[in-house]
């Protein structure tokens, strides 16, 4: 579906209220949902992808115990992290994820970044990401992979296939069960997933976009990023999809460690891994204004030290070198606070960050990553100390 520039709003970029997807979902009358329409909504979702795997497990004798199967469903973890968890959690997700986006958008326009002469452009690339977003071959894509995966995974591969469970025999056949987890429980999650893969994606090439042009960066602005900040801050917005991104990890963190007995310090490494990647990943659409931030931290070291120079060449011939100079006077004089004042201004060109990040977004988002992760602890330590741990990462 191809949007032009002059049918929509400067600034006004949704990348979750849109795709064939959510209009369908309009449709039925669960687009704009709020409230209890989406209580409802994830009501379904779990009705649909794991009450069916309990019911055909109960009626086969599979669901708990271990007399047919050693692992039944009720102690398969990856079933409760994936679907009453992460499905949920993604759900919820879409509005924070688009005011953070829409605050974004606008902040480049209220904040003078953009040139009124590259609004054009602006406006274009806005125009740009929403046509795909909205295109029917993008989530048809998606679609075919979310069914096509969890097959070629779970039957060409066969993943999971090691012992009879819940939804193996001990002949490894699948079993009802796991083919509704097979053909429409792991399809609805991996579509929930590679969709929001899809929003990232759409947003980093909006930004890859808007990097192209010549922003009206600032050296001295407070955020110490040339007023890019608001990028680096927003970021914490993506925490529920980095929560749940764990949590699919977790599951299976959890799998290992209640069957076949892997220790929590043995995962250590993993934990780090993930941990680097999830922040490695979303820091990375930030990396196309590197440049640019380079380029206005050299220009305003050079600009700047010009300004000084001269400031303090006339400040050592009135207070330095002339003979008449009654030093007393210095004492609350302008002049020595103006000198003092622009050294300040210099060392805050200095450390202005080439690469844009934000230490309350960083923790937060390294909470969200750690939060999933929490009850595997209670495996290692005593829940005094894991509690105590969290609150000194959030100070």
């Amino acid at each position: 579906m191809a949007i032009h520039s002059q049918d929509m709003k400067l600034g006004d970029l949704s990348l979750v209220r849109n795709g064939p997807a959510y209009r369908l979902a309009c449709l039925v009358g669960l687009g704009e949902a709020h409230g209890k329409r989406r209580a409802l909504k994830i009501l379904l979702l779990i009705l649909v992808t794991w009450v069916p795997l309990l019911c055909l497990s109960l009626l086969r004798g599979e669901a708990w115990g271990r007399e047919l199967v050693r692992v039944p469903l009720l102690e398969y973890p990856v079933i409760y992290s994936r679907f009453l968890f992460v499905l949920p959690l993604l759900e919820l997700a879409r509005r924070l994820v688009e005011k953070s986006m829409a605050r974004q958008t606008r902040q480049f326009l209220r904040a003078g970044l953009v040139r009124e002469q590259d609004q054009e452009a602006f406006a274009n690339a806005q125009a740009t990401v929403l046509g795909w977003r909205n295109s029917n071959l993008g989530e048809a894509v998606i679609l075919v992979l979310a069914c096509v995966l969890p097959l070629v995974m779970q039957v060409g591969v066969g993943l999971g296939s090691r012992e009879a469970s819940w939804s193996r025999t001990t002949q490894m056949t699948i079993t009802p069960a796991g083919w509704w987890y097979i053909l429409v429980s792991l399809p609805i999650l991996f579509f929930f997933l590679l969709r929001w893969l899809w929003v990232y994606l759409l947003w980093a090439s909006f930004l890859a976009q808007i990097s192209s042009l010549k922003l009206e960066l600032t050296p001295t602005h407070p955020d110490q990023a040339g007023g890019l900040g608001f990028l680096a801050s927003g970021l914490v917005g993506y925490a529920p999809i980095v929560m749940a991104v764990s949590a699919v990890i977790s599951g299976g963190f959890a799998y290992e460690i209640l069957h076949h007995d892997t220790s929590l310090n043995s995962l250590k490494y993993h934990v780090v891994v993930l941990v680097a990647v999830c922040l490695l990943v979303l820091h990375a659409p930030l990396l196309v204004f590197a440049n640019q931030l380079r380029k206005c931290r050299v220009s305003g070291l050079y600009e700047f030290a010009r300004l000084v120079g001269g400031h303090d060449r006339a400040f050592d011939e009135r207070w330095v070198r002339d003979p008449g100079t009654d030093p007393g006077k210095l004492l609350g004089n302008p002049d020595a606070t103006s000198v003092a004042m622009l050294a300040q201004v210099y060392d805050h060109i200095q450390e202005m960050q080439v690469i844009l990040f934000d230490k309350k977004s960083l923790k937060m988002l390294v909470a969200a990553a750690l939060f999933p992760l929490v009850p595997l602890l209670w495996t290692a330590l005593p829940i005094s100390e894991i509690l105590g741990k969290l609150a000194h990462l959030m100070m």
